[in-house]
């Protein structure tokens, strides 16, 4: 199943997951099966700021604001991403705080 993912989506990492930067090079390790994952630079960024609760749309940003791609590319890639982190259950998707008038 595909979870919609919008630019205020939040994510964060699944319980049962242990990650580590280690000089530049981010390994994450699904504790029960003991897979494990290591993330490109920009994998390694969304996963960085998605484990601080930022958006999609803060993802994004700073994707566009480190490397030479255009917007529509970076939103297509993290989205990308994200699936893929959410179909090997390294993410949980975090539901959208409404804002109280």
């Amino acid at each position: 199943m595909e979870v919609k993912i919008s630019k205020d989506s939040l994510f964060q990492p699944t319980e049962g997951i242990s990650w580590r930067d280690i000089k530049g090079e981010l390994i994450v390790l699904q504790l029960a099966s003991g897979e494990y994952f290591s993330f490109n630079e920009i994998g390694r960024l969304t996963w960085l700021f998605l484990a601080e609760h930022k958006t999609i749309a803060q993802v994004v940003e700073a994707v566009t604001a480190e490397y030479d791609v255009s917007l529509a590319q970076a939103e297509a890639d993290v989205v990308a991403f994200v699936q893929g982190l959410l179909s090997n259950k390294l993410l949980t998707q975090q539901p959208v705080q409404e804002i109280q008038s």
